[in-house]
């Protein structure tokens, strides 16, 4: 898997436009949940092989799997509205509930930096979700317009629908 690819996973998988339009606290709680998910992340990455190992699952069916999720989830994000923000919580305590999880923790990240660190390495996963991440602290600092916000989501979701198409056949060729 091509650095690149990873990073287009990863940010597809992440989503940040959507991501972003989703939280309502500071850029500072922002950047300490987008600390805590790459946490989460990282340890993910290094227990994944050995999860699919010992659920003897091989890479290319983990690839197809990912894929259709990442596929059904780009089209969901792609057909709804983004879902209102939660209150902006005060504290440091914002950045576990609700900005790490529900928010940045997903399923489709999770197994998406799963199958990016058994096929590319923990390097590209963790630069992947460095950047998707940083796109969601970053934007969380700007001040963006709701449209242009839902703009950017729709055209990462359709990113999301196609790297997700790419690892399906990726993995079926693979089989």
């Amino acid at each position: 898997m091509s650095v690149l690819l990873a990073v287009l996973l990863m940010t597809a998988g992440l989503n940040p436009p959507r991501r972003r339009a989703e939280l309502a606290a500071r850029p500072t709680v922002v950047a300490a949940g987008a600390v805590l998910t790459v946490a989460v992340l990282i340890a993910l990455g290094l227990a994944g092989e050995s999860m699919l190992n010992a659920l003897d699952i091989s890479a290319p069916t983990f690839r197809v799997g990912v894929g259709l999720v990442l596929a059904i989830r780009g089209a969901i994000d792609l057909a709804m509205r983004p879902p209102a923000p939660p209150a902006a919580a005060d504290g440091m305590g914002a950045a576990a509930v609700p900005v790490f999880f529900p928010v940045l923790f997903r399923p489709e990240a999770a197994l998406v930096a799963v199958s990016v660190a058994s096929d590319g390495g923990m390097g590209s996963m963790l630069l992947g979700a460095g950047v998707a991440l940083a796109l969601v602290v970053g934007l969380a600092a700007a001040e963006l317009h709701e449209m242009m916000l839902r703009a950017a989501g729709m055209l990462v979701s359709t990113l999301a629908v196609v790297v997700a198409i790419d690892l399906i056949v990726d993995g079926v060729f693979a089989l």
